[in-house]
């Protein structure tokens, strides 16, 4: 009874913690089920691990040998580095899923000490704990996989400098410090930074889609105003885009089609821009693209991008731009244009007879 009440006591605030997400992971109605499922397995890996932890300690500390030592000491052993592996898998879903093979050669190596002493063993009549020749094998991996995460890192503050690589490299960094006190046998505070990690990341998640529209994922009016707000001189140029005949859609095909067309137009225009622009839906079907530090030709290529994007989805936008003004004058000016193209479009379908025209 002691030994689990000094358990509770030693590592309340870790356990807490892993209460804690799983039981919001429960109530959770914005991350996809895949994302769900890699947290509570991650979250359960951590429970097990201090639990191990703990018992390889207690055994550690016995007067007499226990076979039970060998199969904790594989479990922690085995437990850290796939730990690091599932934050891989959280941080990039799509990562060539041969990356598991590193962890699987470990959990080989370290069991070996069932049968030899090239991972560790432990004495018979002392239960004295000596690393083997392969001893180093579960923080050889541990590094391989940091040294990935870092890697990802880089790649999306290359790909596109945002909170998201700040998230990670904090992330990353501290997985490596985590690291480090392993190596030193501060194996209590390393399963802690652990949690700390995975709740870090899921509150980002979490912040995200309170930033994004939830149907098309780009960002939202809140996000917009907000940005518009921080280093507004930094925007120089502003292109407003309306979706045409969204209404019509959604009456005479239903609003599963309106959706899917929304869908698609945004997608066209999240792979048109690059770093330093940013997709916002105001409205039902309007949409903003702030451009930072951007010059007009720039925008206008921009805006070719843009037109030949939406031309393959099937659907038509009106567009409108202004460039090197007060976001308010960029605002105004970039609205109207696009209203004016709108009309244009209108009255070139009506010539025609073709006012609502689909591919």
């Amino acid at each position: 009874m002691k030994i689990i009440l000094d358990f509770l006591t030693n590592n309340y605030i870790l356990l807490v913690m892993l209460a804690g997400m799983f039981l919001i992971t429960l109530f959770d109605v914005y991350l996809d089920r895949s994302m769900i499922h890699k947290l509570r397995t991650v979250i359960f890996f951590i429970l097990f691990l201090v639990i191990f932890d703990n018992l390889e300690e207690y055994t550690g500390n016995l007067d007499y040998f226990t076979w039970w030592r060998i199969v904790l000491s594989v479990l922690c052993y085995s437990l850290r580095p796939t730990i690091i592996l599932m934050l891989i898998f959280i941080v990039s879903p799509k990562i060539n899923k041969l990356i598991v093979i590193p962890a699987l050669l470990n959990f080989l190596i370290v069991s070996s000490a069932f049968f030899t002493d090239i991972a560790f063993t432990i004495e018979r009549d002392t239960n004295h704990f000596t690393r083997g020749i392969l001893g180093y094998t579960p923080h050889i991996i541990t590094v391989i996989y940091i040294l990935t995460l870092y890697y990802i890192t880089i790649k999306v503050l290359a790909d596109r400098p945002s909170e998201e690589g700040a998230v990670l490299l904090f992330i990353t960094m501290t997985a490596t410090f985590s690291a480090v006190l392993t190596f030193f046998n501060h194996d209590e505070v390393t399963d802690l930074t652990y949690a700390v990690c995975i709740l870090l990341y899921y509150m980002y998640l979490y912040a995200q889609y309170t930033k994004r529209d939830p149907l098309t994922s780009v960002f939202n009016r809140q996000t917009f105003h907000s940005d518009m707000n921080r280093h507004p001189e930094t925007i120089t140029g502003i292109i407003s885009i309306d979706m045409n005949d969204l209404k019509w859609l959604n009456d005479n095909k239903g609003h599963q089609s309106g959706d899917k067309a929304l869908i698609a137009i945004s997608q066209s225009f999240t792979n048109a821009i690059g770093k330093r622009e940013r997709v916002y839906r105001i409205g039902g079907d309007e949409f903003i693209i702030a451009c930072r530090k951007t010059s007009a030709d720039e925008i206008e290529k921009l805006l070719e991008k843009l037109k030949a994007g939406v031309a393959e989805t099937g659907y038509s936008c009106a567009f409108g731009s202004s460039v090197n003004k007060s976001i308010d004058e960029m605002l105004e000016e970039s609205d109207k244009l696009m209203y004016e193209d709108k009309a244009r479009i209108k009255k070139e379908l009506e010539n025609q007879g073709i006012i609502h025209k689909r591919s």
